[in-house]
């Protein structure tokens, strides 16, 4: 065969206006979407403030006029990004360039929701540009016109031409204006504004911050003005405060004496206290403070806060700021900053508030004065500021602004503060044992007219029980003789158990809440070890530049820095692991995690246990290459912590001369299977599965009489007595994923053997 007139040839691919359509009407799902999206992109322009109008338009859809005061862009910006499709600017740069935000969007394709919108739009946008041999700024204003009509199915999209000006002026206002209308169809009503407001209760709630490397963040707040929500335009930030379970306002009145307003649910109106307690040098001090709920159903207005809105306030924008003179004062409120010590005395487990508000708690129905506090939330569970002035004579901001003072004047705008969150929450324990109240007696007023309940309420469960003992028996006379027996056995042995639980949970509780406020400690305690470690790196560094100083102990200062140092790392280390087993991290993701890595980490973390008593740990049975997942870090480390520490006491309590744990991995299928060894005490298999039963520590009954008959003294607040509770969490963990835990007879010379089994 032979060819012809062969000529070469390039080719590209052109972009159907067709497509527009793919990525505006049917790419988003509905206007209040759209709407989301247009305002996400003014949070990308570092944008302070956006303000939203939608106008009603007969006959058509309503007009939309979405105002923002960012950055706005240059010619050469709406060129290169907003009139190509797909852009990559975002993924490739993902922080803004002005506040460092993390960018929310990275498609490049958010602007076609305006097609959502209506077929007409125009873009102005005005930016900052510097002109070569111009000393001073200048403003570049660009207006567009675009008639989404004129992009019509079969038509090359840069075919299109749309209308547009560019003018340069000596002053200027920088920002960004959309003005969307012609919509065929008011889709609006159909979710309402409630919607939309939800979809920008996050990015509205921004107070504020200060980034590493950029300009102080102002915050991002969103005004919406729209048919049918109020006559005025709503500012979303105080409506989020206004939707959380109450709204706390105080003041510091002339006389020095405070007053206390909280509108909050479920309280029968607002609430209002004036403190006999006086904060003579902090007049004018105020403050206004929403207090999340834990539940959307808590929240004065649910149709706002759904339950992923609340997470997301809580963790990115909760905490109590200090504005002094209109500025945000730093660190207070930050993520980890608890300066009016919430957490600290959550941590305690402090429930007796002091003085006046003992006395005010003791006046309330159904509140146990002793214990009012106990329910105090977390230091992220409240959204808001208190409002200071240098009118407050001897409040003094540190020189690098980073806080005041420590002095008199700044401990009573902390004591100001900290009464107000206390009285709150006084009336949020009542609020919560009124509902627990009113929801046990409509169970109980449920099961009354059954079972002839006319005692109190600790008689429901062993009324309950009778009752079910007394229908099983009758009901089962209907069935066939042969299945009587069995099944009368098995209906009883049920409501047996639900005895059993009914008794077992008060303990239970007892013990949780122990627990719960341990890991509120390990919070604490993590959070003060950082300063620990800063400390201990410090001191190295200097003993280092001492022992070249000093030369006649320089080896000794040399060797002391480097001790310093490591016990720095292994510092650092057990920190991050309480980080990543849930102590900071709030957002955790499924992930494939590297086994052997994770397994030598973990590991770490008993360095010094595991030098002091010689014992020797063996991984070298784990393939390099084997991973687990998916599966949370934390959880897997939350089943590696609980059976190494568990192998350890056991080896201790053993005493023998050969004191080691191995770990044996291998693929099995989908699975990977991990083996944890040790030449312990060792488990008898009569105890192989009560060992998870919780609250069960030491099944056989002498492990922890051989470890503290085999330890050092000054150990035994390490080991403990156990709680019980370790092996039943690792086991639900690996059961979560869909892996299991147990343990199998060994082989010698082991005395133990634990198998996991994980994705």
């Amino acid at each position: 065969m032979t060819t012809e007139n062969l000529t070469e040839e390039k080719f590209k691919f052109a972009v159907d206006s067709a497509l527009l359509g793919e990525l505006g009407e049917k790419l988003v799902s509905t206007v209040h979407v759209a709407m989301t999206e247009l305002i996400k992109n003014s949070y990308d322009a570092d944008a302070q403030k956006v303000e939203v109008s939608i106008s009603p338009e007969e006959g058509s859809a309503p007009r939309v006029r979405v105002h923002d005061d960012g950055v706005g862009m240059t010619l050469d910006e709406v060129r290169k990004f907003w009139m190509k499709i797909g852009t990559s600017n975002k993924s490739l740069d993902r922080v803004t360039s002005k506040y460092g935000r993390l960018k929310t969007g990275s498609k490049g394709i958010g602007r076609f929701a305006c097609r959502r919108l209506g077929f007409n739009l125009k873009l102005t946008t005005c930016a900052e540009i510097h002109l070569p041999k111009t000393k001073h700024p200048r403003y570049q204003t660009t207006e567009i016109a675009f008639d989404w009509a004129d992009f019509k199915p079969g038509i090359d999209v840069e075919s299109v031409l749309c209308d547009g000006q560019t003018t340069i002026s000596p002053s200027g206002i920088p920002g960004t204006t959309l003005e969307i209308w012609g919509g065929p169809i008011d889709e609006w009503q159909t979710r309402g504004f409630n919607y939309l407001q939800r979809q920008l209760a996050v990015l509205a709630s921004n107070r504020g911050t200060v980034r590493s490397g950029f300009g102080e963040d102002p915050g991002f707040n969103v005004v919406l003005s729209a048919p049918g929500l109020t006559d005025k335009s709503i500012d979303l930030r105080d409506a989020v405060v206004d939707a959380t379970w109450g709204t706390l306002t105080a003041e510091v009145g002339a006389d020095g004496r405070a007053v206390f307003k909280l509108n909050a649910k479920g309280l029968g109106g607002t609430k209002k206290f004036v403190s006999s307690e006086k904060f003579p040098r902090v007049i004018g001090a105020h403050l206004r403070i929403g207090i999340l709920p834990t539940r959307k159903e808590e929240a004065r207005k649910p149709e706002l806060l759904a339950n992923y809105v609340l997470t997301d306030l809580v963790d990115e924008w909760g905490g109590i700021h200090v504005r002094y003179n209109g500025f945000r004062m730093y660190p207070y409120g930050d993520s980890r900053d608890d300066w009016l010590r919430i957490d600290a005395d959550r941590g305690r487990r402090l429930g007796k508030p002091e003085g006046e508000l003992f006395n005010f708690a003791s006046s309330l129905d159904r509140v146990n004065a002793t214990r009012a506090l106990l329910n105090m939330l977390s230091m992220r569970s409240y959204l808001g500021q208190v409002e200071l002035t240098s009118q407050i004579v001897g409040l003094i901001p540190r020189i690098d602004r980073q806080g005041f003072i420590e002095n008199e004047v700044f401990s009573e705008v902390r004591r100001f503060a900290r009464f107000a969150v206390d009285w709150a929450n006084i009336y949020r324990d009542q609020f919560i044992r009124l509902r627990e109240n009113e929801d046990a007696e409509q169970a109980r007023q449920a099961v009354r007219p059954i079972l002839n309940l006319d005692g109190p309420k600790e008689d429901v469960v062993p009324k309950a029980a009778t009752f079910l003992r007394h229908e099983i028996k009758r009901l089962v006379q209907r069935l066939p003789e042969t299945q009587r027996k069995e099944t009368e056995v098995n209906l009883v042995r049920t409501v047996r158990a639900m005895e059993t639980a009914s008794s077992e949970s008060y303990r239970q509780l007892e013990h949780l809440r122990l627990v719960a406020s341990a890991s509120t400690l390990t919070f604490l305690f993590a959070h003060e070890v950082r300063t620990v470690i800063g400390s201990l790196g410090a001191s190295s560094a200097r003993l280092n530049q001492l022992a070249r100083v000093i030369p006649g102990h320089s080896e000794e200062l040399k060797l002391l820095g480097s001790q310093l140092q490591e016990t720095k790392g292994r510092l650092d280390d057990l920190v991050g692991m309480t980080g990543i087993v849930g102590a900071f991290q709030n957002k955790d993701k499924l992930a494939d995690i590297h086994l052997k890595t994770a397994i030598d980490r973990a590991t770490y973390c008993f360095k010094l246990i595991i030098d002091n008593y010689e014992i020797t740990v063996d991984d070298l049975d784990v393939p390099t290459d084997l991973t687990v997942g998916p599966i949370v870090e934390g959880e897997l480390y939350t089943i590696l912590l609980n059976l190494l520490s568990n192998a350890v006491k056991s080896v201790i309590a053993g005493g023998g001369d050969m004191r080691t744990i191995k770990f044996d991995a291998r693929r099995s299928g989908n699975r990977t299977v991990l083996r944890i060894l040790d030449t312990g005490v060792g488990l008898a298999p009569d105890f192989f599965d009560e060992v998870f039963t919780p609250f069960i520590s030491d099944p056989a009954g002498d492990l922890y009489d051989k470890l503290e008959a085999r330890s050092n003294p000054e150990d035994g607040s390490i080991f403990g007595t156990g709680s019980g509770l370790g092996l039943a969490i690792a086991r639900d963990v690996a059961r979560s994923r869909g892996g299991d835990i147990h343990f199998i007879a060994p082989d010698a010379p082991w005395s133990a053997c634990v198998e996991v089994e994980l994705p």
